[in-house]
């Protein structure tokens, strides 16, 4: 609404600006400052005579605020009109001050004098305000929220919610003591059943409920509800009411005694705005172009990202004519008409980039649910994606209040936030090349869980052989232990979490339920979900690649029912890091900029991924969208990290549940994990019955990594147990 409003004030002055250009626009402005300073320092207007006084009625002082405000007004119309686009807000805000302004002007009055008679403000302010006193700030408080609902009704709304918040939880403050002494609306027999209800609705915990959420908690607490007809309603009965599938799912999470962080730690960025002349070139570029080759395309829809441009290309018809009579022009003689195949447009994507200079265009054919054929451009005013912008919307939020793990991942082609809720995932592969923005995307990833969820409800595990990317982490009350930098700690860290895995199945089945939601709706104690982050992935493959592909592919078999959940990150994909059987149960992928198509196929199983630009900008795959979806990734600072995680230490919480991740003692679930002496027993009893022995016969039938069979088989040598 505010850029709307920028838009049009910039169109309306467009002819004024043209005069003032000239040379007699000069001297008008001349005018203009020449009778602001007059009145500024004769303020009685007696220069003027009798139309003075009249005007001097009329005004009173507030014309001196009035004259300055309209002048820089024209002036950055003039001069910065971008800026009265982007700063559009802020003059909604001066404008309202201005008001203000004349208003309180109007409250006060000389004694003697023109201005005795409708005070300071002139005829103008005694209008807007008057006496009395609490009348007039009732006309100013009717006035401002007017105008501030006619200019910008979401800001506006958003306020005003806020403020309603603030008052009801003063409100529900002295409920709440009311509960305790006895003394209120709510009977004593009450009590227990409508302070649950209360904490259950009210409190700021897991999820971060909704203010509709937290105002009919409050309202059913109470005990005011809608009458029925023929019915009488009390405080039971308003409490066993029907109720949203929200608020139904908003009682099955327990509230927490951790509080969550304020979105005002995180950085609040600005969105550059893209001159509508721009677009409009851009597209008749791209229609000309098409055009000058015989393809007949228009340009339907034009929406800007963060990092590209994606204009939608609807193919246009072929024409065939028949012969012309000698009676008849040939252009009326048309017999057939098609439409123009989309293999004809996609040829022409070298012209295309040529026409647009650049080398980095991308044809997306057909845009998933749309009849439109997509390029995507890089945008010559690219901004960046902060982490606030997500958080604060309303998709964020949604997820954090049904019990979901969100988890940002930036902005689409359109500018639309993205957020995924990772308990649908339910496990993530990210890859790409080096500075591609992969590390930036799981630190936002990881400080995006952080905002939504308290330690007493999902607990992480960080593994960073690099030692630099996620050690800032460090502190934090959600890690199960520190981070982990030694390659050589992993493998015990696996088998610990594989006990644990089994341990939540046999917990469920002991409940009779089939995963972890249903266990913490019946059990007293509640599981916390698990969050396993290994930054990168490569560098594990290559000290026990057999160990660490069955561990990581055992939790993702298994650990979706159970509450853990896997981030995968590499450098280097290549099918000896992300194989094909982590691939299989890690169905959602986020590919960064490749050096080939070969990387781009083993990532996402189709090309892509090379033509990115690197710098956050991706292609997110799951199992709910057909094709990969481009995002622009969310950029943070370290300093948001560091203000997050200082949030996080300083905070001193309830005592949380031990989770045991030693490593497990019974070999029976680890079929793989076996002792030296078994395994030299296993590899002599296929010495004995094998005609021709090797390392990788070795490891194909104990199981075992390409090094321990090694070992196995210079230990056979010895024993001269090889044959020949």
């Amino acid at each position: 609404m505010a850029s709307r409003l920028g838009n049009l004030l910039v169109l309306i002055s467009s002819k004024t600006l043209r005069v003032l250009g000239t040379r007699k626009g000069f001297g008008l402005m001349a005018i203009i400052f020449f009778v602001s300073a007059r009145i500024f320092f004769d303020p009685d207007l007696s220069w003027l005579g009798e139309v003075g006084e009249e005007v001097w009625l009329f005004g009173g002082y507030g014309w001196i605020p009035f004259i300055l405000w309209s002048i820089t007004l024209l002036v950055t119309i003039r001069c910065w009109p971008s800026v009265l686009k982007r700063r559009a807000r802020n003059w909604i805000v001066s404008f309202v001050c201005l008001m203000a302004i004349l208003t309180a002007l109007s409250m006060f009055r000389p004694p003697v004098g023109t201005l005795s008679i409708y005070g300071y403000g002139g005829w103008f302010g005694q209008f807007i305000g008057g006496d009395p006193i609490l009348l007039s700030l009732g006309k100013v408080i009717t006035y401002m929220l007017a105008i501030l609902l006619l200019l910008a009704p979401q800001w506006t709304v958003s306020k005003l919610q806020r403020f309603s918040l603030f008052i009801s939880n003063v409100i529900l403050s002295g409920v709440r003591k009311t509960f305790v002494t006895g003394k209120g609306l709510i009977t004593t027999s009450m009590k227990g059943s409508s302070n649950e209800m209360l904490s259950d609705n009210i409190k700021t915990g897991i999820g971060n409920p909704s203010f509709t959420g937290r105002l009919k908690g409050a309202v059913s607490a109470i005990g005011f509800g809608k009458k029925m007809p023929g019915q009488q309603v009390d405080s039971v009965d308003t409490a066993e009411q029907k109720i949203s599938p929200e608020q139904d799912i908003l009682k099955t999470v327990k509230p927490s005694k951790w509080q969550l962080p304020d979105t005002e730690l995180l950085a609040q960025g600005q969105v550059k705005s893209m001159p509508q002349e721009t677009l409009g070139k851009m597209s008749r570029i791209i229609e000309e172009t098409l055009a000058d080759h015989g393809v007949q395309v228009s340009v339907e829809d034009v929406r800007v990202g963060p990092r590209v441009i994606r204009f939608g290309i609807v193919p246009g018809w072929i024409r065939r004519y028949g012969e012309a009579s000698s009676t008849k022009l040939k252009e009326h003689q048309i017999n057939d008409a098609s439409r123009v195949k989309v293999q004809s447009i996609l040829s022409r994507e070298q012209d295309l980039a040529l026409a647009l200079k650049t080398g980095d265009l991308r044809i997306e054919a057909p845009v998933p649910g749309e009849g439109l054929v997509g390029f995507e451009v890089p945008n010559p005013s690219p901004y960046r994606v902060y982490l606030r912008s997500i958080t604060e919307h309303s998709a964020f939020k949604r997820i954090a209040a049904r019990g979901g793990v969100p988890i940002s991942l930036g902005k689409g082609t359109g500018g639309e936030p993205v957020t995924e809720d990772l308990l649908s995932l339910p496990h993530l592969l990210i890859a790409g090349a080096t500075g591609s923005g992969k590390s930036v995307c799981v630190n936002a990833i990881i400080t995006s869980v952080l905002m939504a969820n308290p330690p007493d409800r999902l607990r992480m595990i960080m593994v960073d052989p690099k030692r630099v990317e996620l050690t800032p982490f460090n502190g934090l009350p959600h890690l199960l232990k520190p981070v982990i930098v030694d390659t050589e700690k992993v493998l015990p860290m696996l088998s610990g979490l594989m006990k644990e895995l089994f341990r939540r199945y046999k917990l469920m089945e002991e409940q009779g339920v089939r995963n972890i939601e249903g266990y913490n709706k019946k059990a007293k104690e509640q599981i916390p979900y698990i969050l396993l982050v290994v930054d990168e992935l490569a560098d594990l493959m290559m000290s026990a690649r057999f160990e660490v592909e069955q561990s990581l592919v055992r939790l993702a078999q298994l650990g979706r029912a159970t509450g853990i959940h896997l981030i995968l990150c590499t450098q280097r994909p290549s099918v000896n890091v992300v194989t094909g059987l982590l691939k299989a149960n890690i169905a959602a992928r986020v590919a960064f900029a490749v050096s080939s198509q070969v990387d781009s196929r083993v990532i996402l199983d189709g090309a892509g991924a090379e033509k990115l630009l690197g710098k956050g900008d991706l292609l997110f795959l799951s199992a709910q969208s057909p094709k990969p979806q481009r995002i622009q990734g969310t950029f943070m600072f370290d300093e948001e990290i560091e203000r997050i995680v200082g949030f996080w230490r300083d905070q001193q919480g309830p005592t949380l549940v031990d989770i045991d991740l030693d490593e497990a003692q019974d070999l029976a679930r680890n079929p793989w994990d076996v002792g030296e002496d078994e395994l030299l027993e296993k590899a002599r009893s296929l010495a004995e019955y094998s005609e021709r022995l090797s390392p990788s016969l070795l490891q194909r039938r104990l199981q075992i990594g390409y090094s321990k069979a090694v070992d196995l088989m210079e230990a056979l040598e010895a024993e001269n147990m090889v044959p020949d």
